[in-house]
């Protein structure tokens, strides 16, 4: 399990791949049918799945109880159907306060070929 000692400011935890396909495009057009107007381009509310996603497959296994405190984004172009987004999850800081601990991971996406399409800031309070 990775618990708060095993951040380090600085420390990149790897990259993961989500593809944006028609079946996660489809998960969300069936939660939000409105965004299926946004085809061939990705929703822009779809940037928290694949964070999510390259989140959930990098930091693992998580303690139970950690608290998602807020998220963030900054776009530079939005994926379109079929591409795959590679996302780097980063430690940006982390803070002991009033007996929580707090946590600020990076993440920055690329496309297949290098080129950046959006980051984030993710603020969560780790359990363990």
């Amino acid at each position: 399990m990775i618990t708060f000692d095993d951040f380090q400011p600085g420390h990149v935890f790897g990259t993961a791949p989500v593809t944006l396909d028609d079946e996660l495009f489809g998960k969300w057009t069936a939660l939000f049918p409105g965004d299926a107007a946004c085809a061939p381009d990705m929703p822009e509310g779809m940037t928290a799945v694949l964070v999510m996603n390259a989140y959930m497959e990098l930091i693992a296994p998580r303690p139970p109880g950690n608290v998602h405190a807020g998220q963030t984004f900054t776009l530079e172009r939005l994926p379109k159907l079929g591409e795959t987004v590679n996302t780097t999850i980063t430690c940006a800081s982390k803070e002991l306060r009033k007996g929580r601990r707090w946590l600020n991971l990076e993440t920055r996406s690329h496309d297949e070929a290098g080129n950046f399409l959006f980051s984030g800031a993710m603020r969560l309070i780790w359990a363990a």
